[in-house]
């Protein structure tokens, strides 16, 4: 069944409840003035605030180091392990679709719960094209 394809200010989320917005895109496909999500883009999206804060705040990754005092220990996404188009492309590219999920990584030592977890799209920002 096609899906919606993932655009700039689509969110995905981690497993520790954070929260990010898409912004770097390709402008090679636009849906609404919105570029795509390629695959690869999503690679080393961190969960940390926006700088400065924009309002309202999304979520934050509640992932924390086992230090004395706890430190915050933000997830970053790996590429996609699914949910990528076999169908709609850019440059030969595929494009993220809103089933895309994969796993997570800090560069922070001794996090807790364990270095890796998963991050999947929250919201794809449109539901006007939808791909395979």
């Amino acid at each position: 069944m096609a899906e919606p394809v993932v655009v700039a200010g689509g969110t995905v989320g981690c497993g520790h409840a954070g929260t990010i917005s898409v912004a770097t895109v390709s402008t090679g496909l636009t849906v609404g003035s919105k570029g795509v999500l390629l695959l690869g883009q999503e690679a080393g999206l961190a969960f940390l605030p926006a700088a400065p804060p924009t309002a309202p705040v999304p979520p934050q990754c509640a992932h924390v180091t086992t230090s004395q005092v706890p430190l915050p220990a933000p997830c970053i996404t790996q590429a996609a392990s699914s949910g990528t188009a076999t169908k709609l492309t850019v440059g030969h590219v595929p494009v993220l679709l809103s089933s895309a999920q994969g796993t997570t990584t800090t560069p922070v030592p001794n996090a807790v719960p364990p270095i890796n977890s998963t991050w999947s799209v929250s919201n794809a920002g449109q539901t006007r094209l939808t791909a395979l």
